[in-house]
């Protein structure tokens, strides 16, 4: 049978269940096994015409990518952040850009906690002090999270993951969504600002969105507005961060601890000085790498590909660029 749809994947792998999917519409499921470049994607949807792309990673998907594949009707994210994609033009070429819903978010925000917890009571350290002959038993105090505060830049599927948790552990769950009234009062006290915000919370955890408005939105002003001694987690983009103005923060112990699990340069150069900063647990963009959530963010973008591409309902609240569902 002649495949229908051509789905690019621009990673080298897709979970099974995924494929299953794609291929009960007899989608021809093309992934890309080497390094995703704009050129590299412009020749492959040159090579014959392509109607979807379910994007693993964060290629570049420019104006020009997109308007030169007139066949193009979706790009279908496996996870949640599109920072990589220009949302206007696709909205101008009629291209639906959508995220998996709620399927990576417990695995991310399961990641957040476990951040929190390690920073909590020094595990990484502990570890490696104890591996190497000391035994600090008499003399180590850690720090509880039960009675603490924890403040949620964002308010979206993952951070209410993370104040569902945050709460049944006994921590004060206080937030700031993208706009007033974002935030559901069942699960956290809504901050004024994110001045407030800062302000009172012994443990701030970053879900925002990359945005021009986002970008380095944690500066020294605001990491110095942060409680002294409080923790700094980012699960959600490298670039919310002034990296150099953490590592300033965590020299000077005004910050007790950080967790990343993302950077603005991944993977980074082995010489940044944000590697070298004390009290700080990095991780290699992982927080969603579960194999329960790869195929549930793999089954949810390609189940947002077949709804498009066979024009079945199609899931608003996937949907980034709703305005190009409009008739034109």
């Amino acid at each position: 049978m002649t495949a229908s749809f051509r789905v690019l994947v621009t990673g080298d792998s897709l979970a099974p269940a995924a494929v299953n999917v794609l291929s009960e519409i007899g989608a021809d499921v093309v992934l890309m096994h080497d390094a995703v470049t704009p050129e590299r994607l412009a020749h492959e949807m040159a090579r014959a015409p392509t109607q979807a792309i379910l994007m693993r990673g964060n290629p570049v998907f420019s104006a020009a990518t997109i308007a030169g594949n007139p066949h193009l009707r979706v790009i279908a994210k496996h996870g949640a952040g599109v920072d990589s994609v220009d949302i206007d033009a696709a909205t101008a070429s009629r291209v639906l850009v959508m995220v998996a819903g709620d399927a990576n978010a417990p695995a991310v925000a399961e990641h957040t906690i476990a951040l929190i917890l390690a920073l909590g009571r020094d595990v990484v350290s502990l570890n490696t002090r104890t591996r190497t002959g000391a035994w600090d038993r008499a003399t180590y105090r850690g720090r509880e999270i039960r009675g603490r505060t924890i403040g949620l830049v964002g308010f979206g599927r993952i951070a209410r993951h993370v104040a569902r948790t945050a709460a049944a552990l006994g921590m004060s769950v206080v937030a700031l969504g993208r706009s007033k009234g974002r935030v559901d009062p069942a699960l956290a006290r809504e901050a004024a600002d994110l001045g407030e915000l800062l302000a009172v919370s012994d443990i701030v955890s970053l879900h925002a969105p990359l945005t021009d408005a986002t970008r380095g939105m944690i500066d020294a002003g605001r990491l110095n507005a942060m409680k002294p001694g409080s923790l700094l987690i980012n699960t959600a983009r490298g670039a919310l961060v002034d990296e150099d103005a953490l590592c300033a923060a965590l020299r000077s112990g005004h910050l007790a601890g950080a967790g990343l699990d993302t950077l603005a340069e991944e993977p980074p150069a082995q010489d940044r000085p944000i590697l070298q900063a004390p009290n700080l647990i990095v991780t290699p963009h992982i927080a969603a790498q579960t194999g329960a959530s790869i195929t549930r963010t793999g089954v949810e973008a390609a189940r947002n590909i077949v709804a498009v591409l066979t024009r079945r309902d199609i899931d608003r609240a996937n949907v980034v660029n709703p305005v190009a569902l409009d008739p034109p």
